[in-house]
């Protein structure tokens, strides 16, 4: 999470070694493809789908007003909750869009 934020070389550490950002990256995406791989043998009934699809749009809107707040957080306060909290909502997000999309419609 840290490199998302581009903080990684600022702090030093384990967190700013490439090769646990890199390992990081290669393990997220290896849950994320596990996941989907894992929805599309479900059904999702398509009203609930179109919700979904609807809320992502707001989302949209709602996190980039989330990120920005973070930003400014960060800089003026030096406070990186705003931040995470835009990151986290984001992630969990897209893991239900991701369901949505690749569940069948039920009949």
């Amino acid at each position: 999470m840290i490199s998302v934020f581009g903080s990684a070389a600022a702090g030093g550490g384990i967190y700013s070694n490439p090769l646990v950002i890199l390992l990081g990256v290669l393990l997220i995406t290896y849950i994320f493809i596990k996941f989907c791989s894992w929805a599309k043998g479900n059904k999702l009934s398509g009203g609930i789908k179109k919700i979904i699809f609807l809320l992502t749009g707001l989302g949209m809107i709602a996190f980039n007003v989330l990120y920005s707040m973070g930003n400014a957080a960060i800089d003026n306060l030096n406070d990186w909750n705003m931040a995470t909290y835009a990151l986290i909502g984001s992630v969990i997000w897209v893991f239900i869009f991701a369901y949505a999309l690749m569940t069948e419609k039920a009949e």
